[in-house]
């Protein structure tokens, strides 16, 4: 609220209650007369109703002037309204956030591969394998399913789960889980559990690293 505003309403404040103390001095007056005290009183009356008017012509130029004050205001307050909603919105444009979902749908695109990549490598290196008789390295084979170990890492042909659609379901589930989370604390509960997927369950564990200031 303006300084103005203020003031226009505090003036058309005190002359309302100058006012209703004037009409009030005027009642008073009215009953004498009607009582039988005559002259003075009559002329009291005279002054006070002069006073009067002289307050309701205050009256009158306070409301023009809040008038005037709150105009001002609500023209304040909407151009005001105006800037905030384009320093907001502005930022947020269509073309800019078309930037962020290019920018997305790289890295959407990048998982994807990889995770084919992943799966290609594993078919090709467990035919491979198979080829060279490697039965020291397979742990498992029935017909085109195949798990070998490398590493001390076991790779499924069948069963890896790492393939590029099963990483961006697991993403989509991940940031649906993680979405939960606040609401679920501000109810007294621990955050949801992970799917059971292994990248679900890895991405889940390092949030829960980051959150706990564990990870490197």
């Amino acid at each position: 609220m303006t300084t103005e505003l203020s003031e226009a309403q505090r003036e058309l404040a005190d002359t309302r209650a100058e006012i209703a103390e004037l009409q009030g001095l005027i009642d008073g007056l009215e009953e004498k007369v009607r009582n039988g005290e005559a002259a003075e009183e009559a002329q009291q009356i005279g002054e006070q109703y002069g006073l009067k008017r002289l307050a309701e012509l205050r009256q009158e130029a306070a409301q023009r002037k809040l008038a005037k004050a709150e105009a001002a205001d609500l023209a304040r307050r909407r151009e005001a309204a105006v800037q905030a909603a384009r320093e907001e919105l502005e930022p947020l444009s269509p073309e800019r956030l078309a930037e962020e979902c290019e920018a997305a749908l790289q890295v959407i695109e990048r998982v994807h591969s990889l995770g084919d990549a992943r799966q290609a490598a594993i078919v090709r290196h467990a035919k491979v394998f198979l080829e060279l008789g490697m039965q020291d390295r397979i742990r498992h084979r029935d017909g085109a399913w195949v798990v070998f170990e490398v590493g001390g890492a076991r790779y499924d042909t069948s069963q890896d789960c790492l393939g590029g659609r099963a990483l961006l379901a697991a993403i989509d589930g991940e940031r649906y889980r993680r979405a939960l989370i606040p609401a679920r604390r501000a109810q007294g509960f621990s955050g949801p559990e992970p799917d059971n997927h292994p990248m679900s369950r890895l991405l889940a564990a390092n949030a829960d690293a980051v959150e706990n200031g564990e990870a490197a």
